[in-house]
């Protein structure tokens, strides 16, 4: 049995193959990261042995650059091995003991590693659930966007219209957009009137600004602290991010709706009895649905719920020595968009979902913080949301309140 361990990177890749004495088997090399670069190493492997079961490949799950080659040779029924680049890290420092780190060495610390057998597997997603994450990631992306474009045109208004919030507390409404994306300065709205206000608002539904508002709104403007220092560069710096923001949810918005179609037209039954099972919770929307199964992947390869939690990272840190012992805050490890939608969907549950609510208010009764009481929900969340899906059951309230953590 050889074991091969490839350091993956943009360009090349460092490959160290062990034999089963755990000596050499060859000398380290590098190749590219191309298809020829891959070819050459298929070829230096079938130089050793020309049978696949020989060998045991692993590489770091490092995302953008592990999954092409992971792909490449798989497809010649090699069997790849996908390592959490936090274990291998890990091992490297015990190895080693020293703060030394290249790629030749990274590459025989992950052979190494895979020689020991004492490594655990990443798991790998089907086509859907990768799919899911894939959206997921994306619309993430684009949520972090849209709150920085937000923060941009709030810091620029608090200059050149700071009174506007008098009148219009949020600034980003159907109505205050369209306002200030007209008149974006506090110089701009001194020259218009009230009645010119108002009809930018006949094609906007539900807005209830009316000329009293107008009114109050220019004579602020005309009140206001701004100068007009660099007003032209300003309102174009306004007036484009709002172009740009309003660009960005509309993309968001077809996003969520291809999640949607994913979520409740896919083609594996098993899959779709899952999800509408878990669409009978009180609290768990499509959102919460599609951030946990594109994050996690399908939820009945965990052997029970306490694994499936802790892969989440609901669990707090703890140091324990001799006679002290210490529970920290909840642990940074985890899937951060996976635990924050089950965070978001406790604070919906404790709205819409008696017997969630009923643990709540017993947990704060009991002296926790709110914030406490709300992961303990959302870890309660996580342990129905795992026995549903494996299970194929729908949701029972009145299993909801048996044997609830603390």
């Amino acid at each position: 049995m050889y074991y091969v361990g490839i350091d993956v990177a943009k360009e090349k890749h460092y490959v160290c193959v062990l034999d089963e004495s755990k000596d050499l088997a060859c000398k380290p090399f590098w190749i590219y990261s191309d298809c020829l670069g891959l070819n050459e190493l298929v070829k230096r492997l079938y130089d050793l042995s020309l049978t696949c079961d020989d060998f045991i490949l692993a590489i770091e799950s490092t995302g953008a650059f592990s999954e092409n080659i992971y792909e490449y040779l798989t497809d010649l029924d090699f069997k790849v091995i996908l390592l959490n680049s936090y274990q291998t890290a890990k091992y490297r420092d015990f190895s080693t003991l020293k703060k030394v780190k290249n790629d030749s060495i990274d590459a025989y610390v992950i052979a190494e590693l895979i020689a020991t057998g004492k490594y655990k597997e990443s798991h790998i997603s089907s086509e859907t659930y990768h799919t899911l994450k894939v959206l997921n990631r994306l619309k993430k992306s684009l949520d972090e966007k849209i709150k920085t474009i937000k923060r941009e045109i709030s810091t620029v208004m608090a200059i050149v219209n700071p009174e506007i919030n008098k009148v219009l507390p949020n600034i980003f409404t159907k109505t205050a957009i369209a306002i200030i994306k007209e008149y974006p300065t506090a110089k701009d709205l001194q020259k218009t009137t009230p009645k010119k206000l108002c009809k930018i608002f006949r094609n906007i539904k539900g807005n209830n600004f009316n000329e009293e508002k107008a009114k109050v709104l220019i004579s602020n403007a005309k009140d206001s602290i701004y100068l007009g220092r660099t007003k032209d560069a300003r309102s174009l710096m306004i007036t484009t991010n709002i172009n740009i923001l309003e660009l960005i949810i509309q993309e968001k918005t077809l996003l969520e709706h291809e999640i949607k179609i994913l979520i409740d037209e896919n083609q594996d039954d098993n899959f779709n009895k899952g999800v509408d099972n878990l669409k009978t919770i009180p609290g768990v929307a499509d959102k919460t649905i599609s951030a946990i199964l594109g994050e996690c992947g399908d939820l009945k390869r965990f052997d029970c719920a306490k694994s499936f939690i802790g892969y989440l990272g609901l669990y707090p840190t703890q140091y324990q020595s001799g006679n002290s012992h210490t529970v920290g805050r909840l642990a940074k490890r985890g899937i951060p968009i996976a635990k924050h939608a089950l965070y978001m969907s406790a604070v919906a549950a404790v709205l819409h979902n008696e017997q969630l609510r009923k643990i709540f208010r017993d947990k704060v009764s009991s002296g926790k913080s709110k914030k406490e009481a709300l992961i303990i929900i959302a870890k309660k969340l996580a342990s129905m949301i795992y026995s549903m899906f494996k299970y194929n059951t729908p949701y029972n309230p009145n299993r909801v309140l048996v044997s609830y953590g603390k």
